[in-house]
């Protein structure tokens, strides 16, 4: 069976995906952030590997996917981990900025400085990275987080260029719209959340795009909410 890791594995994306994929037949590697979480994870998923990783930390990233390596091959990356906040562009602090590409860009980059060395010993292997509209068109009151998520955009395009003689194929992911989780309803009281997507829409296109053999690789996924 292939192997996925999936990070932000607890949040309420990664935990639908981690269901999918182990209904598909794969197995897990699920890594978030803190002991509650990944008591969490080991309750859901007692037949997972489950690591409570730091990925903004390059050393805990490294220590997470060596473990992940040591255990058999790794066959997929989905990097889900990431954050949202808004603030008016000029009035957003320096520590704004390095929260936003902590969350976004460093977890990233720490993931796929550790994983990319063990997918690219299989003959084809997958990572992918989740964007967002504010990425592609930027967004009012919100332009960290924007430039966050293209940079999350042109970095997994990047890897897919540079490794895909060693049989790495990476694909972006856009919700181009609200995601219905529990977080976005509580911070939306008045919201019809009918029209939002649902986080398994999410999770089965992920699965699609990681099943592409090369003949029919998908770069880049948009999934619309129903009012969009």
């Amino acid at each position: 069976m292939p192997t996925v890791a999936i990070t932000g594995a607890a949040g309420a994306i990664g935990s639908v995906t981690a269901e999918v994929f182990a209904d598909a037949g794969w197995d897990l590697a699920l890594l978030d952030y803190g002991a509650d979480n990944r008591a969490s994870l080991n309750a859901s998923f007692p037949d997972a590997q489950t690591f409570d990783a730091d990925l903004t930390d390059a050393d805990a990233a490294q220590k997470a996917f060596d473990a992940i390596g040591a255990a058999g091959p790794l066959d997929a990356v989905l990097a889900i981990a990431g954050g949202f906040a808004m603030q008016p562009a000029a009035e957003a602090t320096a520590d704004d900025y390095a929260h936003m590409m902590d969350l976004n860009v460093r977890t990233l980059f720490n993931t796929a400085r550790a994983a990319v060395p063990l997918l690219t010993e299989q003959e084809h292997s997958f990572l992918l990275g989740v964007s967002a509209p504010a990425g592609i068109d930027g967004q009012a009151q919100s332009a960290l987080y924007g430039a966050a998520k293209g940079a999350v955009a042109a970095y997994v395009k990047s890897l897919g260029k540079e490794y895909r003689p060693d049989g790495l194929r990476t694909s972006v992911l856009y919700p181009m719209g609200v995601v219905d989780t529990p977080a976005n309803r509580d911070g939306m009281p008045d919201a019809d959340p009918s029209d939002w997507i649902a986080p398994r829409e999410l999770a089965d296109g992920m699965l699609h795009l990681a099943t592409r053999s090369p003949r029919g690789h998908v770069p880049e996924l948009k999934v619309h909410a129903a009012s969009s």
